[in-house]
């Protein structure tokens, strides 16, 4: 079974880049993502050494990081962003390359299943059983939004914008998009039917739309149809810890963990960590070590009373054996 893995990114001039950066591309973000892309890709090979990684770029890479990418086995594939143009005014609009670039590797390479991943993601097992899921159809994150969730709300909002029949949105993630082949090219045929969709109406939705709406529209339109492939929840694959305003305490790190971290919050920090920490030693930190740099700790029972007591007997039994 051939699986690839790829992260994609795009440059244009004028466009903005990721919200968290705010602001447009420079020399110095322009570092920061090819590294943050280095971490992502190359965690993915280490933990999955029997799996292709890819950057795919509209532009050229830097020199520096073509020969490092070169020298740690990830491959280039260079794209025109031609597919899923937004207006330039759009806040996300470099973001639809990721619909792009999947389009274009699912169409010209000759894998049995793909998995694109934002560059801000960090890999701490196997993917073996998701590719094995994958056989089923197309695996997609949902965020657990609720209905009126004010993300979610905009994607209901555009919808309405766009079709006349109504349909109940789940809104999953632009960060991670898994299937086989055959799934994945009947879904970008519909990703690209809502596209045309957008662009028919002159793009009259919300100029914060991201990939994410063309994904959630396109998934929900998908299960609404007999004999489609099967829309399926990675959560037992990835998640999303937003670590920067609070402090994240988690139990799938540890505990039925998943095997992709994907840290928005983290990208000129922990990111940054990990690519340096592997320029120097040839690997990554342990996931403890990761844990701690990203910000992400494990959660544990309150001592109370009750809890020493039942300690103390364990001990009391244990040691009158």
């Amino acid at each position: 079974m051939a699986n690839l893995i790829i992260n994609a990114f795009a440059f244009k001039e004028n466009f903005k880049t990721s919200m968290q950066l705010q602001g447009k591309m420079d020399e110095e973000k322009l570092s920061l993502y090819m590294e943050n892309i280095f971490v992502s890709l190359k965690s993915a090979a280490l933990k999955n050494p029997q799996d292709d990684v890819m950057l795919v770029v509209n532009a050229k890479v830097p020199e520096q990081y073509r020969t490092l990418f070169e020298k740690e086995n990830i491959k280039i594939k260079e794209i025109p962003f031609d597919r899923f143009v937004m207006p330039e005014n759009f806040v996300w609009a470099l973001a639809f390359f990721k619909l792009c670039a999947l389009s274009y590797v699912v169409e010209e390479e000759n894998y049995d299943n793909y998995l694109l991943l934002d560059t801000d993601t960090i890999t701490q097992a196997s993917y073996s059983e998701m590719w094995e899921e994958s056989k089923a159809g197309v695996m997609l994150y949902p965020l657990g939004h609720s209905y009126h969730h004010h993300d979610r709300e905009r994607i209901r909002s555009d919808y309405k914008k766009l079709y006349e029949e109504d349909l109940n949105l789940v809104h999953y993630g632009g960060e991670y998009v898994c299937g086989n082949r055959q799934a994945l090219k009947y879904f970008m045929e519909e990703c690209q039917a809502v596209y045309e969709q957008m662009k028919e109406k002159q793009f009259a939705v919300d100029d914060h739309t991201g990939d994410e709406t063309i994904l959630s529209i396109a998934a929900a339109r998908m299960a609404a149809m007999p004999e489609t492939p099967e829309i399926i929840a990675a959560v037992p694959y990835i998640y999303r810890y937003w670590t920067n305003d609070f402090y994240l305490i988690s139990t799938n790190t540890v505990y039925n963990p998943v095997c992709i971290w994907h840290l928005p919050d983290e990208k000129q920090h922990a990111m940054r960590y990990f690519y340096r920490y592997y320029r120097k030693k040839n690997c990554f930190p342990d996931k403890n070590k990761c844990l701690k740099i990203a910000g992400i700790r494990l959660a544990k029972r309150p001592f109370n009373r009750y809890t020493l007591q039942y300690k103390i007997e364990g001990k009391l039994k244990k040691w009158s054996r």
